[in-house]
């Protein structure tokens, strides 16, 4: 889960000096586009905290649900969590 998010699909949900470990991921919708989602904790080595990203008829989750994570870690991050 920290290399998806280091090098992987989940990059955008990164955080400088902060390991996240993390995973994307696309479920399969048969009434339209997939669902995309992330999911995930972080610092990885003490998890403080844990997310989870689901955006419905959205497509791919690294590429929507990821940034989203990201922004949100940064956020809680920057209030000490």
């Amino acid at each position: 889960m920290i290399t998806a998010v280091e090098s992987g699909t989940a990059r955008a949900a990164g955080l400088p000096g902060i390991k996240v470990a993390g995973k994307t991921g696309s479920a399969q919708n048969p009434g339209g586009p997939a669902h995309a989602w992330f999911i995930g904790f972080a610092p990885a080595e003490q998890p403080g905290m844990a997310i989870a990203v689901v955006l419905e008829n959205a497509g791919s989750g690294g590429a929507l649900a990821a940034p989203i994570a990201g922004k949100l870690l940064a956020a809680a991050a920057s209030l000490g969590f």
